[in-house]
């Protein structure tokens, strides 16, 4: 005869809203960095402060790459209007 039993979690859910704009880059940032790693209320005082630093190593190296990435897309955007004759919204653009 085969038993089994077993218990499980889903998590938390959080509900982040913003108003007449996106979400900042600081705020993917922190969702990221809060998905990706969880640090137990319960865990070592030292273990915490430790992953709490590592934490914000990695919410910091998250901003740094998204705003790359959100510059490189603006510029291809901006790229692209100017080869379609809309250098006029494409410098709007870049001087956003």
């Amino acid at each position: 005869m085969l038993d089994v039993s077993g218990a499980g979690s889903v998590g938390g859910i959080e509900v982040v809203i913003s108003n007449n704009k996106g979400h900042s880059v600081e705020k993917v940032a922190k969702m990221a960095a809060d998905r990706i790693l969880y640090i137990a209320d319960d865990a070592p005082l030292p273990i915490r402060d430790q992953a709490r630093a590592f934490k914000n190593t990695v919410e910091e190296t998250l901003v740094y790459y998204m705003r790359q990435a959100v510059e490189q897309d603006r510029a291809t955007i901006c790229a692209k209007l100017r080869q379609s004759g809309y250098s006029d919204l494409a410098d709007n653009l870049r001087s956003l």
